[in-house]
């Protein structure tokens, strides 16, 4: 980080291709979310401007959550209206985004077969052909930064198809295992600015809780790194919806 610019480095040339593409896509969306400017890249580096702004804490999180519902919106609006969740989807630039179960279906049933979680359980929850279709952006809390009243996201590593609510589970996962266990109204306020964002009916509390034990899985292998301090567990702010659903 230098001045005001910050730059992101990568060994490999085509994840930072993919990066500068994912973040073209994103930007000319039109949803008014603040994402830094790209203002220069070679072929391994991507500079883009420094935004000020620290990591959401719990209290910022309703405004990171409508941030998030402003940019899934825009994006169903004007790209992903007829993409479907189970085909790769090619947008006006060309990019590629790939479709929503074959990127994380190999490491779900690894880490679900570990956590002794039924396949069937996350074929379940993997199948959503039909439903609206929206992205996935790594949800990390650490990928938005709150100045104000304004939340900005940050890191444009990943893309693929998701449906809506995906990444929203992300997020508040991501929150838990780092800040422990989230109040019932932090969770209801974030739901709420969330659906303001898309549309009231998107996005059921249960669908949020599955989504959430997915997240969870994919995150298994972070715990004591990244500041994630709190295993998701321990800090589910509800029974585990998998085991309901094999009773």
């Amino acid at each position: 980080m230098s001045g005001a610019i910050f730059v992101k480095r990568y060994d490999d040339p085509e994840r930072c291709a993919a990066a500068a593409a994912h973040h073209a896509w994103l930007a000319g969306l039109g949803s008014g979310v603040r994402l830094p400017a790209l203002v220069a890249r070679s072929t391994r580096h991507l500079i883009f401007e420094r935004l000020m702004g620290h990591a959401p804490g719990v209290e910022d999180l309703p405004r990171a959550a409508a941030a998030l519902g402003r940019l899934h919106a825009a994006a169903h609006r004007d790209a992903l209206r007829t993409a479907c969740l189970d085909q790769p989807h090619i947008a006006s630039t060309g990019l590629v985004i790939s479709d929503f179960a074959s990127p994380r279906q190999a490491a779900l049933h690894h880490a679900a077969a570990a956590a002794g979680v039924h396949e069937s359980v996350i074929n379940a929850v993997l199948d959503r052909v039909g439903e609206p279709v929206t992205f996935y952006k790594d949800p990390n809390i650490r990928n938005y930064l709150a100045n104000g009243n304004e939340v900005a996201v940050v890191d444009f590593d990943d893309l693929t198809l998701a449906p809506f609510g995906y990444d929203l589970a992300g997020l508040l996962v991501t929150a838990s295992m780092t800040y422990g266990r989230l109040a019932d109204l932090s969770i209801a306020r974030c739901l709420r600015a969330y659906r303001v964002a898309v549309a009231p009916q998107i996005c059921s509390l249960a669908d949020l809780k599955r989504y959430a034990e997915l997240h969870h899985l994919l995150t298994l292998r972070y715990l004591g790194r990244n500041g994630y301090r709190h295993a998701w567990p321990t800090v589910r702010p509800w029974p585990d919806p998998f085991l309901t659903e094999l009773s």
